[in-house]
Formats: structure tokens, C-alpha cells, sequence
């Protein structure tokens, strides 16, 4: 049941990426307002999920799990009936913040329920539905949209949203803890955001090629109001988060090896997807389908990882993870204009085993190092660490594209002896070639068609090459990373029972 609430708030993480096309040509936002249908969820959640799970471990883990739940219905419905994209990007703003009130509520919960190897078990269980959820969601979309339109990719959500609102509601039971006690430190929740804003946001400004003045201003903002915010939880009577968490060595760790993982999975389902349509003409619903070795391999990990956990520790499964994933992405890096499915399966297989076993383990690991009054926080950690790999995974690594489209475009077009003005036609064009498309003037001849497309094509590989090259470094700076993790104690003081 509480996984369930992880999953649909995974899905629609990634579902919209699909969804995207056809809300353009419904809606007819601008550039700048198509984005932000994907960065306003992303930011909503990553600027409060330690907020709301600290709220949640001081009042009510239950109560925010159902609230969160129930706006997150809600807001689908709305967004569904949206008539404008102003209207669309006003819910989705509130489906981020109801899935930020939904996610650290629901480990929580697991961790006031269970211990020991069970305690590794549920969280296998919830870290896996989430992760497969995000990986099946250009599945899910591709299906939805080509036969019932973008509406039904959020309405999907209402009868599930409503099935886990009445399983909560009747079957979750939870008694007040004496931990719970004293006011929210309201300031403290403010800088934080802001910090999660401004950091995510100064990030954003690469995904448009702005690395100049704005970037640095937002980036600096967040080091700034992060600076306050510790300066602030120094001295706070009831602080938000407990900074001597972070004194465990392995808290840390374990949330950059979240960072890493989902940079790598956010980037790498990016790239695949414009790939598999946009150079190798796959429909949406094909490249979705195409993805399922990904999805089927995440499904895998997260079934044997649980075990591996409660018998080792997580830091097996983070190291081995995050060397398949290394190895995954470099197989990724070879991959060429003419390459056949065949040379792709096998790389997705791998990337979703590592990214599946990290998912886990770095789930377990922060979980199981805190103490359980401090677990909601923990799970809101891992899930701000996931939302900003995402966000910087999908920035960073497009930037490195088009910035190899734009320095490769003009040589593969002139080696390809195609006119200067025809190959200014596409060079003015080239954030379209940077997703893989390639535009042709009217009137050219097949010939020349053929040496354009080739050209855009080989120019958008070569980027995807560089890209996937710098998520093997991510990687392996993961590896690195995980042999700072240690097992936890694994124990529980609350308790909340599920029927």
C-alpha cells in the first residue's frame, strides 16, 4: 500500500516526457512553458520532501501519507482538465508538493513498522516499485498517449490515487510518539527550500546554455541560504534536521550515491528515448517498449538486493551496482548512427541492475543509520537526492550535448559536401538537431536530404557519446563513495500497523 504511493508519484517523474508533444500541440505553450510542465514538479518536490518528512515524523506520518495522497489524486484530475498550460503548470506545482508530503511519510512508516531483515525486505520492496516506476513510465505514456490522448497519462492516476486513499484510511493505524514534541522550525523549513530552489534552478540555467551570470547568481544564492540554514540549525531549540546525522559518514555517502545513480538513469532514458525515435524512427510506444530490459532488470535487482542487504550490509550491493552501471554506461558510449537493437539490450539490462541495486541498498543504508524519530527525514533525503540527480543528470548531460552538436554540425555537414546556404538553414536550427532532429529546407533534393539527416544524426551521437562518457565518471565516482557505507542497526520505536 505504501508503495503503491511511491510508485505513481515515480511515474509521473517520467510518464511526462512522452506526454510532452501532445500537450504542445493541445495547449500551444511557448518553449519556456512546455519546461516548465516537467521542472515545476521537480522542483516543488525537491524543495520540501525534508521539510514535510520532518513534519511528518513530529505530528503525523499517517496523516501526511493521506493528505499527500489525496492531493495527489486531485491535482491529476486537475491537470487532466487543464485548458491552458498557465493552469497546467499550477497543478503540477501541486502534485510535486503532494508527492513531497507523500514520500518520506511513507518510509517512515515502514520503519516505525519494521525491523531487521524485514526492515530491508519493505524498503526492497518500496525502493524497487519506485524505481521500475520511473523506469516504466515512457512505457506506460507511450501506450496511454498514442490511443487515449496526454489527459489519460494523469488520469491513470485518480482510480489508484483513490484505492490507496481507502486502504490507508481503513487498514493504517498509528500511535503519538513522545518524540513529537514542540514547534516546527518554520525558518529553518525556509531556508532549506529556498536552498533546494536555488540550487535546482541554478542547475536548470545549463539545460538552456545559460552558464554565465544567472547561473552563478542562483548557485551562489543556494551556497549562501545553505550556509544560514546550518548556521540556523546550530542554534535552533527544535531544529528541522539533525545535523549530527550527517557526522555518520555513511549518510552522506549514501545521498551522493543517489545523486549519481539517478543522474545517470534521469540522463540515459533522455538520451535513449531521442535516439530510438528521433535516429532510429521508433514510435513513442516502440521506444518504450524497447526500454523494457531496463525496467525488467530493475525488477530483478530490487527482489535480490533485499536479501543481499540483510545478509552483507549495503555496501556490497552500492559498489557492485554502481561497477555495472560504469560498465553499462560505457557500452551506452559505443553506440553508433547504424547500431542495431542488439547492440543496446544488453547495456539496458546492466543499467538497470545497477541502478536497481543502488536504489536499494542507498534506501537501506540511510534508513538504517539514523535513529528511527529521524527515519521520515531519512527517506526524504534519498528523495531530494534522486529529484536533484535527476535534474542535473538531464541539464548537465543536454548541455554537453548540444554543445557537441554545436561544434561537430558545421564539419559533418561540410564533409558531406552539402551547400553553404543549405547547411545554414540547419546550423540555425541546431537545438532541434540536439534532439535529434534534423530539419531540411523546401525544395531540397534526396540526395542532399539524406547527407543532412546523416550529418544531424552522426553530430547527435557524437554528443550522446561525450554525454554517456561523463555519466562512466559519475559512476565511477560512486564506486569511490560506497566504500565509505556501513550497515545500520535497523531498529524501530514507533508503531504503525498495517493489515
Amino acid at each position: 500500500m505504501v508503495s503503491l504511493g511511491a510508485a505513481i508519484v515515480a511515474l509521473d517523474g517520467t510518464v511526462i516526457s512522452v506526454a510532452n508533444p501532445d500537450i504542445a500541440a493541445d495547449l500551444q505553450p511557448s518553449l519556456s512553458g512546455l519546461q516548465w510542465v516537467t521542472n515545476a514538479y521537480l522542483l516543488a518536490i525537491a524543495s520540501t520532501l525534508v521539510v514535510f518528512g520532518r513534519a511528518a515524523d513530529r505530528y503525523s506520518r499517517k496523516g501526511f501519507w493521506l493528505t499527500g495522497i489525496g492531493l495527489f489524486t486531485l491535482s491529476s484530475l486537475m491537470i487532466a482538465l487543464s485548458t491552458s498550460i498557465d493552469m497546467l503548470i499550477l497543478w503540477r506545482v501541486v502534485q510535486g508538493l503532494a508527492g513531497a508530503l507523500i514520500m518520506p511519510a511513507g518510509v517512515g512508516l515502514l520503519r516505525a513498522t519494521f525491523s531487521g531483515p524485514a526492515l530491508s525486505r519493505a524498503l526492497a520492496l518500496w525502493s524497487g516499485c519506485t524505481a521500475i516506476a520511473a523506469a516504466a513510465g515512457p512505457v506506460v505514456a507511450g501506450l496511454l498517449v498514442q490511443v487515449q490522448g496526454w489527459q489519460s497519462v494523469f488520469l491513470i492516476n485518480v482510480p489508484i490515487g483513490a484505492l490507496a486513499l481507502t486502504l490507508g484510511a481503513l487498514h493504517l493505524r498509528e500511535q503519538p510518539s513522545s518524540t513529537r514534541t514542540g514547534r516546527l522550525d518554520t525558518l529553518g523549513a525556509l531556508l532549506l527550500a529556498l536552498t533546494m530552489v536555488s540550487l535546482a534552478w541554478g542547475v536548470l540555467q545549463a539545460e538552456h546554455g545559460h552558464l554565465g551570470a544567472d547561473m552563478l547568481l542562483y548557485l551562489g544564492s543556494a551556497v549562501v541560504l545553505g550556509a544560514l540554514f546550518v548556521w540556523r540549525q546550530r542554534r535552533a531549540a527544535e531544529p528541522l534536521l539533525d545535523l549530527s546525522v550527517f557526522a555518520n559518514r555513511t549518510v552522506p555517502a549514501a545521498a551522493l550515491l543517489v545523486v549519481l545513480a539517478f543522474f545517470t538513469l534521469y540522463g540515459t532514458l533522455f538520451f535513449l528515448t531521442l535516439y530510438m525515435q528521433r535516429v532510429q524512427g521508433a514510435s513513442a510506444f516502440e521506444a518504450g517498449m524497447q526500454v523494457m530490459p531496463l525496467t525488467a532488470a530493475l525488477a530483478l535487482a530490487s527482489a535480490l538486493v533485499g536479501r543481499l542487504n540483510a545478509r552483507w550490509g549495503p555496501r556490497p550491493a552500492l559498489l557492485i551496482g554502481m561497477a555495472i552501471v560504469a560498465v553499462s554506461a560505457f557500452g551506452l558510449s559505443q553506440l553508433q548512427v547504424e547500431s542495431t537493437y542488439h547492440a543496446l539490450w544488453p547495456w539496458l539490462i546492466g543499467m538497470g541492475l545497477g541502478i536497481g541495486m543502488v536504489s536499494v541498498a542507498s534506501t537501506d543504508a540511510l534508513v538504517s543509520n539514523v535513529r528511527p524519530e529521524l527515519s521520515s527525514v531519512a527517506g526524504g533525503l534519498q528523495q531530494t537526492s534522486s529529484q536533484l540527480g535527476g535534474v542535473m543528470g538531464t541539464a548537465v548531460l543536454t548541455t554537453l550535448l548540444s554543445t557537441s552538436v554545436t561544434a561537430g554540425l558545421a564539419d559533418e555537414l561540410t564533409a558531406r559536401e552539402v551547400a553553404p546556404d543549405q547547411a545554414q538553414f540547419v546550423l540555425d536550427r541546431a537545438e532541434r538537431v540536439s534532439q535529434g532532429e534534423v530539419p531540411v529546407p523546401a525544395g531540397a533534393d534526396s540526395a542532399t536530404v539524406d547527407a543532412m539527416v546523416e550529418a544531424g544524426h552522426t553530430t547527435f551521437v557524437a554528443g550522446m557519446t561525450q554525454a554517456m562518457s561523463v555519466a562512466v565518471v559519475m559512476a565511477l565516482i560512486g564506486m569511490a563513495a560506497a566504500l565509505l557505507v556501513r550497515r545500520g542497526e535497523h531498529s524501530s520505536e514507533d508503531t504503525v500497523v498495517m493489515h
